[in-house]
């Protein structure tokens, strides 16, 4: 005779005994799977971020070319263009060449901002150069260059104040 199990199927104790493990089994998938979702949630935030930092940059680039397109750009309209925003510095430098301008600022990215159990939200920062061309008939459309972060942390550009005039840079050696 072959062996029986000593709870068999159908009756009140196999039933309670399989459905406990059914639900065991479910509790543990769900468990393993919102810490793998959390595990990840920082990779996440942080291609956001960067998503946001890019987006900024395309439109840090299409104010840069309306303050060009009355033919000068002085450093005022340049500051305004790229106000600091914590923890990004903005403005870094202004080098000219002729009419060619090149501006160096550092631009802030956010991330989604979370509130599980700590409120916080990514931020991640890039050094770019905008090169604006000289003065040509229609807007100028600067051009982009990403630089390394150490340019802006190394560069500490003097603003000007209200009752100075535009700053030149020092590109002739």
């Amino acid at each position: 005779m072959a062996r029986r199990s000593q709870v068999r199927t159908g009756t009140p104790g196999g039933c309670l005994l399989n459905g406990c493990l059914t639900v065991l089994g479910l509790l543990l998938v769900a468990v393993v799977g919102v810490w793998i979702w959390l595990e990840t949630q920082p990779a996440r935030d942080e291609a956001q971020a960067r998503k946001n930092l890019r987006e900024n940059v395309e439109v840090l680039r299409d104010r840069l070319g309306e303050a060009a397109a009355d033919g000068s750009l002085p450093d005022t309209e340049i500051v305004q263009v790229f106000p600091p925003s914590k923890p990004a510095k903005g403005f870094v430098g202004v080098t000219r060449q002729g009419e060619a301008v090149t501006v160096v600022a550092e631009v802030l990215g956010q991330g989604p901002p979370r509130a599980f159990i700590f409120a916080y939200e990514r931020f991640v920062t890039g050094c770019y150069a905008f090169e604006v061309p000289p003065p040509a008939p229609g807007a100028p459309r600067p051009s982009i260059r990403e630089l390394p972060q150490e340019a802006c942390a190394a560069g500490a550009a003097t603003l000007p104040g209200p009752d100075r005039r535009d700053q030149q840079s020092h590109d002739s050696k």
